[in-house]
């Protein structure tokens, strides 16, 4: 009889453990595909408007950016379907063909999601567009503009389905725990 009341009164706390743990462990850094949205201007004039993800490995996986004309440049729309690309850790590149290239930098790692990440701009880049060039970074010959300020924000990335499992798996111990010492006659435990 004496141990069947420890199992009682242990089993709500092993259920709240396993939930409180599975809600700490929401969403990690690098644990959940981020979406940006990304916003901008250019200093002939022309702006930047569109999205990109990175998934959970830091990856760009998915993107459609915008540039609108400006003195400089005449503005592109750059998807998968038209340009290569390449990202870091505070970087996007989107190249459509050899002789062009959208080049973001950004103040904030873009594998952490945050509400505003500045992007790196100003006259000499880091941040540019430019056609008509084998070497845009560098920049050598060609048309290069410089984004004059901009920013991107990240939804709230999704928690993995085994933290959702965690959860739900300690909600329903916890429940079923409550049920047995209510069905026994027993006290509820009480979280004061």
């Amino acid at each position: 009889m004496e141990s069947a009341n420890k199992m009682r009164r242990f089993l709500p706390a092993a259920a709240c453990a396993a939930a409180l743990l599975g809600a700490a462990a929401l969403p990690s850094a690098a644990s959940a595909d981020i979406h940006w949205t990304v916003s901008g201007t250019f200093d002939d004039t022309g702006t930047l408007s569109g999205w990109f993800n990175i998934n959970q490995y830091g990856y760009l996986d998915g993107y459609d950016l915008t540039t609108t004309a400006g003195a400089a440049e005449a503005g592109f729309n750059y998807t998968p379907a038209d340009s290569y690309f390449a990202n870091g850790d505070f970087y996007v590149d989107a190249q459509p063909g050899y002789q062009a290239d959208l080049h973001l930098t950004f103040a904030d790692t873009l594998t952490t999601p945050v509400a505003n990440n500045p992007i790196e701009g100003g006259e000499g880049g880091p941040s540019y567009e430019c056609t008509g060039s084998y070497s845009c970074y560098i920049p050598e010959g060609g048309t290069t503009r410089y984004l004059a300020s901009g920013e991107a924000s990240a939804a709230g990335a999704a928690p993995e389905p085994a933290i959702w499992m965690t959860m739900v798996l300690g909600f329903g111990l916890l429940g079923g725990a409550l049920r047995a010492a209510r069905r026994q006659g027993g006290a509820v435990p009480s979280a004061a």
